[in-house]
């Protein structure tokens, strides 16, 4: 652990417990990300070793989530990723969208625009205390639905979709499934094939410890064909390092939807990241992040009397805990004052861990909990 820790010059300053906001960069990321930029600002042009250094990204990333390689874009943000998606599939005017009531901003306006726009049906499924029910969706998923576009984790209580289930009814009607990721990839194993989803979008910056402006859409390979490429450039071309006037021919693989430079530099440190967090496996990470979060919830119960807003279930929980609070502003100020880093969402004091925290952190932050 403290070797883990080193990687982290946070930990130093802060017990930082805020990965559903921002993940800080290990030391490997910031030294990959600096080489790269280094070598332009000295005038150094290594075209090949920085698209090398993208495709290695690009491997590694299908192997985190089991996904084959020519499935990867290399993406911007998890809007970008969900935005290829929407924009590139066909509609028929009478078709509906179905999403669900606790969705981030970047897994709703893209739906509430493209309906407004194609005269779709926007079809919105609501919680019920914080929870998802799969009859519910199975209830308003029928023939006429072409996309249901749900978070694996939602951002502000943590709770996990049973994706399996809600790919089962989706694809049972000839819907397909986009989910957005960006709080379940870094934190827990990702297998696409057993979620059954077709396209799942997320960005790099919170729970892969990558740098901003990196992410990546996994684009099941049977529909390429389904998803046009709608903003297109020299990389979306099938021979894009070939120059010379000549008909568009959109590559065989993901790379299609790519347009121009993607974040070179960026994905040079994400590359890191992601090495990081296979060295340590994904199933321990899992582990460590759920041993931390049985101690927070069991220190809640024992040693205050606030109210847990998330699902501590083994199928629905994950790293992120939401805690109900009369004033969660004032908490949160209070508890970086003591040097603890956590996030307001829903009304409550969001908290997630990721595996290189500690017991002592978690214990620190029960302690002035329990003082407020």
């Amino acid at each position: 652990m403290d070797a883990i820790r080193s990687e982290f010059p946070v930990t130093q300053e802060y017990a930082y417990l805020d990965h559903a906001a921002v993940g800080p960069l290990p030391i490997r990321v910031v030294e990959a990300t600096k080489r790269t930029v280094e070598q332009k600002f000295m005038g150094e042009i290594h075209w090949d070793s920085w698209e090398d250094t993208a495709e290695a990204t690009r491997r590694a990333i299908a192997d985190l989530i089991k996904a084959r390689q020519e499935e990867i874009t290399l993406v911007h943000s998890t809007s970008e990723g969900l935005a290829i998606v929407a924009n590139g599939l066909s509609y028929e005017k009478d078709q509906n969208i179905v999403t669900c009531d606790l969705e981030f901003m970047s897994n709703l306006f893209p739906w509430q625009a493209l309906t407004k726009r194609r005269g779709l049906e926007l079809r919105v499924v609501g919680n019920h205390d914080g929870r998802l029910r799969m009859e519910d969706f199975a209830d308003v998923i029928d023939a006429r639905t072409r996309i249901v576009a749900l978070s694996y984790v939602q951002y502000s209580n943590g709770f996990r979709t049973n994706l399996q289930e809600l790919s089962k009814i989706a694809h049972e009607h000839g819907a397909y499934v986009v989910t957005d990721a960006v709080q379940a990839v870094g934190q827990m194993p990702i297998n696409v094939a057993d979620l059954g989803v077709d396209f799942l979008a997320t960005s790099g910056y919170k729970w892969l410890l990558s740098p901003i402006s990196t992410g990546f859409l996994y684009v099941r390979r049977t529909l390429f064909d389904e998803v046009w490429p709608t903003i297109v450039g020299y990389r979306s071309d099938e021979h894009h390092m070939e120059y010379g006037f000549r008909e568009f021919q959109p590559a065989l693989t993901a790379r299609r939807y790519e347009d121009g430079q993607v974040n070179f530099p960026g994905f040079a440190g994400m590359k890191e990241a992601i090495g990081l967090l296979q060295n340590v496996g994904l199933e321990n990470v899992w582990n460590r992040i759920a041993t931390l979060t049985d101690q927070l919830v069991d220190g809640l119960r024992h040693r205050t009397n606030v109210k847990l807003k998330s699902y501590v279930d083994e199928g629905s929980r994950s790293g992120i805990m939401n805690i109900a609070c009369q004033d969660p502003d004032s908490a949160m100020k209070h508890l970086l004052e003591q040097g603890i880093v956590v996030s307001v969402r829903g009304g409550g004091l969001r908290i997630s861990p990721h595996f290189y925290n500690t017991e002592n952190e978690i214990d620190k932050l029960l302690s002035e909990m329990a003082t407020l």
